[in-house]
């Protein structure tokens, strides 16, 4: 069961409004928190970058280390109105509201960093970095300054169990298709170049879904014309491929843009076509670092390893993006983004002692 002061912080950091570029309150409450601790926190001027109205927080304890601990401040909506029910098992909204379980990694670091402080536990130096706007597109931890020296990231936002932690992602690769025709008026089409026909050959030809049992693609958003009685003159198509590796997906790109091209030479247009990863896809081998570092604070806190494969992406895929090999551990958050969320008490405790497992000497 989860210590009483855990729960209450937990709760605390919950209640607190930080919805995705308006973090400000949460940040403010984590510099006063690790201040008073004694430890160099800071903002890291990346709030504009970001467009959020405050940085991330971070904190490099004895000068940074070599590896970094992450959380995320925001939440999907409001928190502040829920007025939680706990009991020794569980903390949920009772179905009542957003109970803010995202902030349950935030809490544990929190709580981990006391302890040690009030209990002059001896530490490794490390650094940790709470991190704004996981939404839409985690722009807070693509713009957090890693020290020189981080060479692991430790994120703490996976919904799985304490225990489970991520050796590897899928990466999500966004593409845009720009087609331009010739615009002209209804009476007179034959001046025209119509751009959403050149746009409706090229996706007629091409198949979207999922191509093998890691890599899928779609297309999201088609736009164009100026209305019904004129020949348009551009059409926007914008669409995903996700790869659990980046060579599967380089070849469903580039048959989009063929596609794309072929279409706009046959119909007499043009096509701008770009791609670029939101987040790139990340796999570790079993005697990586991170893994051996990750597994053995797994079992220092009673839990046993669960690797795992993550569909979805995490802070620790623009880590690893940035040369900085990461995992994402589980602490148990349930039913996130629903009026359903809940944690178990246990989860949030094992959460923390896993935690505490990194960065004690």
């Amino acid at each position: 069961m989860a210590s009483r002061r855990l729960i209450d912080l937990f709760l605390e950091l919950a209640r607190i409004d930080g919805l995705p570029g308006k973090e400000a309150p949460v940040a403010n409450y984590a510099l006063a928190f690790l201040k008073n601790l004694g430890l160099p926190a800071q903002l890291d001027g990346s709030a504009a970058a970001a467009l959020s109205n405050t940085s991330n927080v971070v904190c490099r304890v004895g000068g940074g280390g070599s590896f970094a601990l992450l959380a995320h401040m925001d939440t999907a909506f409001l928190t502040s109105g829920t007025t939680p029910a706990v009991t020794p098992e569980k903390i949920s909204a009772e179905g009542k509201g957003q109970l803010g379980v995202e902030r349950a990694g935030l809490a544990a670091i929190l709580y981990a960093l006391e302890r040690a402080v009030n209990t002059n536990l001896p530490l490794k130096p490390f650094t940790v970095a709470f991190t704004t706007r996981s939404r839409p597109s985690m722009a807070g931890a693509r713009h957090l300054a890693v020290p020189e020296g981080v060479r692991c990231g430790f994120a703490f936002t996976s919904s799985s169990d304490p225990g489970a932690y991520t050796v590897s992602s899928h990466g999500l690769a966004n593409f845009s298709a720009d087609v331009l025709g010739r615009a002209a008026d209804g009476s007179e089409p034959e001046k025209g170049v119509c751009a959403i026909s050149i746009a409706a050959r090229a996706l007629a030809g091409l198949k979207f879904g999922r191509h093998d049992a890691e890599t899928t693609s779609t297309v999201g958003t088609i736009a164009g014309g100026s209305g019904p009685g004129t020949v348009p003159l551009a059409a926007l198509v914008r669409g995903q491929v996700r790869a659990a590796q980046a060579e599967k997906a380089l070849p469903v790109l580039d048959s989009i843009k063929a596609a794309f091209e072929a279409a706009a030479a046959a119909g007499g247009g043009a096509v701008a076509f770009k791609w670029s990863w939101e987040f790139a896809p990340y796999s570790h081998a079993p005697g990586a670092e991170v893994r051996q570092l990750a597994e053995a604070a797994i079992i220092g806190a009673g839990l046993r390893p669960a690797p795992e494969a993550a569909v979805t992406g995490s802070e620790a895929n623009l880590l690893c993006g940035r040369g900085v090999p990461s995992v994402n551990f589980g602490v148990g958050a349930r039913n996130l983004q629903t009026a359903s969320e809940f944690i178990l008490t246990e989860h949030l405790s094992k959460t923390s002692e896993l935690v505490l497992n990194l960065i004690r000497k």
